[in-house]
């Protein structure tokens, strides 16, 4: 019996038998038998339950093995052993009676020891492989491997160097190519899910196959059945392992529209790896400036607020991003947003100044003359100034936020007055911007008047932040960004006030 049909005929999920209906990809996967396994996923394709399966089955298969369970963080450890492998033991009536008996007791979540003389580690090791120094091992399972310290999979794998068995399963999320998930998954056999299509092409399942309404082959349009696919593998002859990718097109419980809507919100980067399955490449722009020139219109550049449109004269915010240093010039940008659309009116880029009342001045008079209702400007470096001496002088405005860039999203807080603070997601933030641009749904005014400003939004490209692990979005020290990010400040504001306000109506 295969191990796939051994986790069919024996494990029970949530009270039922385990069924896996409609996931001709699965069997491979479970019945490999190379010394290394290695799956680099999307979120939510059961890659975790390939992991608590497989524990189960070789706790069962081989009594008296040691399993060395790893996660990068302890947290992470703890859920994966009460919410999902205890769960699988304690619901299989053939599992439970092996493996705990009829006693019920539960055993440690750091060491598992069973009825059959089986143990289980669980351990975290986000900074470091010290955490299994000392535990010798039989099989190593290492969930999240891309948010698994660099380098340690010698030191995990060290482990099991007196096991006669000595097999290792990775599982993960790809997030750059220049990740470790990345590396291993290169070394491997790299299987790909590929589907066969009418014209004679086998379809990778990538951004190039969405179409409107399921996916299609990008050569000829047709539409393709992703439960048709077969594994091709990228390099047949890789003797370090079996590995496999799999994304949310290949699956049976696969919601097309709403991931179409994902394509629409998510930055181009989180969209790749956490819905496709695919790594960001580094150093590659998130935009291009062809892209970003399809965002213009045929509107002029409007000069004062009697030339913006009727529909968004109601509620104009503008963008501030603050200059300082002897390059860095204060940008302001001035907008609205209409059907999700975020409609930039004008652009304006003001020269490095020594005296900053000039700035202060200009930009000031700049929001008056377009009667802005809202500002949203950066609250670092000079902004932490500026902003409360513009609050001033602008007594027409009903709010103004600061923003501050952070790792992920907060609720803008009320510090002083109409001064509100606020700190968003730079990540996230600025990839929303690259998808109104990929999707059409930042308006710029006409490429005559808004081609001085384009470099200063597809510079910007994507590098991998060590400390953080996550991608983080930057731009080289010769060309400035300071156009991306006033735009970043005012479409947020404005995505906020839409939301919330009586302004629009939809």
């Amino acid at each position: 019996m295969t191990p796939f049909n051994w986790c069919e005929s024996f494990l029970h999920l949530r009270g039922q038998p385990i069924s896996f209906d409609r996931r001709p990809y699965l069997p491979s996967i479970y019945s490999s038998t190379a010394r290394r396994i290695v799956l680099r996923c999307s979120r939510q394709v059961e890659k975790t339950t390939f992991i608590c399966n497989t524990v189960v089955y070789t706790a069962v298969k081989f009594p008296g093995v040691r399993i060395i369970i790893v996660f990068p963080r302890q947290e992470q450890a703890t859920v994966f052993a009460k919410s999902r492998l205890m769960p699988v033991v304690a619901d299989s009536p053939v599992i439970r009676k092996i493996l705990i008996g009829d006693s019920g007791r539960k055993p440690q979540v750091t060491h598992m020891q069973f009825r059959n003389k089986s143990e289980i580690y669980i351990r975290a090791a986000y900074h470091s492989g010290d955490a299994v120094r000392g535990i010798d091992g039989d099989f190593l399972f290492i969930d999240e491997f891309q948010d698994i310290a660099g380098g340690d999979l010698p030191v995990l794998e060290e482990t099991l160097s007196h096991s006669p068995h000595r097999r290792v399963l990775i599982t993960g999320t790809p997030k750059s190519v220049d990740n470790h998930l990345e590396d291993v998954f290169g070394r491997s056999t790299a299987n790909e899910w590929l589907v066969p299509c009418a014209c004679g092409q086998r379809v990778r399942l990538d951004e190039k196959v969405l179409g409107p309404s399921g996916p299609v082959c990008p050569e000829c349009s047709q539409e393709i059945d992703p439960s048709t696919g077969l594994w091709i593998p990228r390099n047949a002859g890789s003797h370090w392992g079996d590995g496999y990718t799999i994304n949310h097109l290949a699956t049976p419980w696969l919601n097309y529209p709403e991931l179409l809507e994902r394509f629409d919100s998510y930055n181009p980067a989180l969209f790749r790896n956490e819905c496709l399955g695919l790594p960001t490449y580094l150093g590659d722009h998130l935009v291009t400036r062809e892209e970003v020139e399809a965002c213009c219109s045929e509107r002029a550049m409007a000069q004062r607020w009697e030339n913006v449109p009727a529909g968004g004269r109601q509620c104009l915010i503008a963008g501030v991003d603050w200059g300082g240093g002897a390059a860095s010039r204060t940008v302001v940008v001035i907008g609205y947003i209409q059907n999700d659309r975020f409609i930039v009116v004008h652009i304006e880029r003001y020269q490095v100044r020594e005296e900053p009342d000039e700035i202060l001045r200009l930009v000031a008079a700049k929001c008056r003359l377009f009667r802005v209702q809202f500002v949203s400007a950066d609250a670092g470096g000079n902004g932490s100034i500026y902003n409360n001496l513009l609050l001033k002088d602008l007594t027409g405005i009903e709010r103004m936020y600061g923003i501050t860039y952070a790792v992920a999203d907060q609720q803008p807080q009320q510090y002083k007055g109409r001064l509100y603070r606020w700190s968003i997601g730079r990540t996230p933030s600025l990839g929303m911007v690259f998808t109104r641009v990929k999707n059409r749904r930042l308006d710029l005014p006409r490429l005559a008047d808004s081609d001085p400003f384009i470099d200063e939004i597809w510079c910007e490209t994507a590098e991998y932040d060590d400390s953080q692990r996550t991608i983080k979005y930057t731009h080289p020290d010769t060309q400035p960004d300071d156009v991306l990010h006033a735009i970043n400040y005012a479409s947020t504001l404005a995505r906020y006030i839409y939301d919330r306000s009586a302004f629009y109506s939809g």
